[in-house]
């Protein structure tokens, strides 16, 4: 009996640590991968474009935090990966670096300047909005040529 007492605070303890880490875990962002250069990344992303960066339209919720999203325009541009679709208002979503309060973006966001860019792109789901698929490989300058770098910039 004394056995079955003991076990009853241990069983009820552990339930709390559970619900106290999965409230934690909603306010993290997702552990982001980390891609060795530009083809890696583009293999990993739905959707690679090269776009021109309009404007930035607002946020948008994500990964449990209030994320800038931009108003991009790629029409005529080349696309690396996925349907060949030109569009003048693409809304993307700049991926967080922090996703817990305060500034998502405390190292600055990628998307911030108005500028060409080639952008890896995913989604959650099919008719959801285009998000960065990471804070640091999400967007590449484009310097003019239609194809990607051997190495991320420096």
């Amino acid at each position: 009996m004394k056995a079955r007492l003991l076990l009853v605070p241990i069983l009820l303890g552990g339930l709390m640590a559970c619900s106290s880490a999965s409230d934690a875990a909603g306010d993290a962002c997702p552990e982001w991968p980390v891609y060795a250069d530009p083809q890696e990344a583009l293999e990993a992303a739905d959707y690679v474009i090269t776009a021109d960066i309009t404007k930035r339209v607002g946020n948008e919720a994500i990964f449990g935090t209030e994320a800038h999203a931009y108003s991009v325009s790629n029409k005529g541009l080349p696309v690396l990966k996925g349907e060949d679709v030109g569009h003048t208002d693409l809304k993307v979503i700049s991926a967080p670096q922090k996703c817990s309060g305060g500034d998502p973006y405390p190292d600055g966001d990628p998307l911030r300047e108005g500028r060409r860019v080639i952008l890896f792109l995913t989604r959650e789901d099919p008719e959801g909005p285009w998000h960065t698929i990471t804070p640091d490989h999400g967007v590449l300058p484009a310097d003019g040529g239609s194809s990607l770098p051997d190495r991320w910039p420096s």
